[in-house]
């Protein structure tokens, strides 16, 4: 009886150990991405009432239409976090811009 138990404390140390191993840098890279992402979308407010748009996105270190990211590695963290935060509700589109309505 106590080597069954002894058995069923290793696996569960070994299974959550390599779920800490997994998750917790998949947990990370998600967070950087959280943070280019907010970039992205604070360049495009910024960005948004400039003559030159895409100059200006560019001044900012981003591109002005889809891929928006010139390196690979923010491409790819900040696709990871748009899959992700897509799956958990969240939008990443800039907001459309306002009515009439809205400026009364």
């Amino acid at each position: 009886m106590n080597s069954t138990a002894l058995k069923i404390g290793n696996l569960l140390k070994t299974t959550l150990k390599w779920l800490a191993l997994t998750v917790i840098p998949l947990f990370i890279v998600f967070v950087i991405g959280e943070q280019i992402e907010s970039a992205r979308l604070g360049a495009v407010a910024a960005c948004e009432n400039a003559k030159d748009q895409p100059n200006c996105m560019r001044q900012r270190g981003y591109l002005a239409a889809s891929p928006f990211y010139p390196d690979i590695t923010r491409r790819v963290i900040g696709g990871y976090a748009k899959l992700l935060g897509g799956a958990l509700g969240a939008t990443y589109a800039p907001p459309p811009p306002p009515t009439e309505e809205d400026s009364k």
